[in-house]
């Protein structure tokens, strides 16, 4: 295959020489023509110091903790052979969390599983740690808390989430790890606390946290203080019917010998619940609602043929009778 090949011309210009010019535009460009003078170089700025300007500040919230509040862990958390995220009350007070559900949110792998595919209602805290069920693995200041109850945040300081096998530390709990509540305790200062709160779905919540150092000036009565915490909640969730979380709680604290090596603690928690669970949307005997059991036999063995006639399921009743 040939190829054709060109080579680039030059473009060709015009240039008027200046024997062609008449003699009366030569005149005239000579008049218009300006001497050139040489020009001078602008003097350089002198530089100036600008006077130094400091600004100091300070972190008033304060996320991460350095320590565990358990006495089992000594060290640092970075010198501490275990994962462990401690999850604080100014976290938890900003985010506006109230139950542990809604605080483990801060914490990768964990969760709380009510419905769904292998599923169900629970009337506490359901609570997954990287998979596995960890209900039965939450701790209370280091006390096993077995109790099937939506626990409230308005008595805890901190929530330390431990992940990994800890039976050393621990004895029997998940593979997966556990969860420690640490609870509100006394500190050597006057300090008050309110919140109140309105919301969607008819949500209101008051909460006061109260604080008494019973140490006089001169030292005689040292080391002791006096807490107080308490909760009032009556709320719906939103975008859900029949669904309610109404609970009162009392927390009273007293403590002995702070600052001292020897120091005791006396606590009180008294919590009142009275919820609706949310139990999902109940179809059965609803309208366009399929028997599962048909596969197309109408008296298949074993068939409940008593579902293609039953009565819808009342959703503010999720305990088997209206007595409940």
């Amino acid at each position: 295959m040939a190829y054709i090949k060109s080579r680039k011309h030059a473009v060709a210009r015009a240039v008027p020489q200046l024997g062609h010019i008449g003699g009366a535009a030569a005149a005239t460009l000579m008049a218009f023509a300006l001497p050139a003078g040489a020009q001078t170089a602008a003097p350089a700025a002198s530089a100036s110091t600008l006077q130094e300007i400091r600004v100091q500040g300070s972190n008033s919230a304060e996320y991460k903790a350095d320590t565990s509040a358990n006495p089992k862990f000594t060290a640092p958390l970075l010198d501490t052979p275990q994962t462990i995220q401690v999850i604080k009350e100014q976290v938890l007070r900003e985010q506006g969390a109230t139950n542990l559900t809604e605080a483990l949110r801060n914490t990768p792998g964990a969760g709380a599983f009510y419905l769904g595919e292998n599923g169900n209602t629970s009337t506490g805290d359901a609570i997954y740690l990287r998979g596995f069920d960890t209900s039965s693995s939450i701790f209370v200041d280091g006390v096993r808390d077995i109790g099937s109850v939506s626990r409230d945040t308005f008595n805890i300081e901190q929530v330390e989430v431990v992940k990994g096998a800890a039976s050393s530390d621990i004895g029997r709990t998940a593979p997966t790890g556990y969860i420690n509540l640490i609870t509100k305790k006394p500190r050597l200062e006057d300090s008050f606390y309110g919140s109140l709160g309105f919301g969607s779905a008819s949500y209101k919540r008051g909460t006061i946290d109260w604080n008494k150092s019973l140490t006089s000036p001169d030292g005689t009565r040292g080391g002791a203080a006096f807490r107080l915490n308490a909760v009032s909640e009556d709320a719906g969730v939103a975008g859900r019917d029949m669904v309610k979380n109404a609970r009162t709680g009392i927390a009273p604290s007293l403590a002995l010998g702070l600052g001292s090596p020897t120091r005791m603690y006396f606590d009180y928690v008294h919590m009142k619940q009275s919820n609706i669970p949310d139990g999902g949307v109940p179809t059965i005997g609803l309208p366009g609602y399929s028997n599962p059991d048909a596969r197309g036999i109408r008296q298949a063995p074993g068939r409940r043929t008593f579902l293609d006639y039953a009565q819808p399921v009342r959703s503010s009743n999720f305990y088997g009778s209206s007595s409940d």
